[in-house]
């Protein structure tokens, strides 16, 4: 019982402030890789 608490005490030490879950934190990179991939698409549409 006191591993399982301390386990969830210890699960989010290693997150960035602005999330709460790893699975917030995963959406969140994916959001960012996507938009990164968009707007260098059309960084490249605009300069050829």
């Amino acid at each position: 019982m006191q591993d399982q608490q301390q386990h969830n005490e210890n699960e989010g030490q290693d997150l960035p402030p602005f999330v709460k879950t790893w699975k917030q934190f995963y959406l969140l990179l994916i959001g960012w890789l996507i938009f990164l991939i968009v707007a260098f698409y059309i960084f490249t549409r605009l300069t050829q």
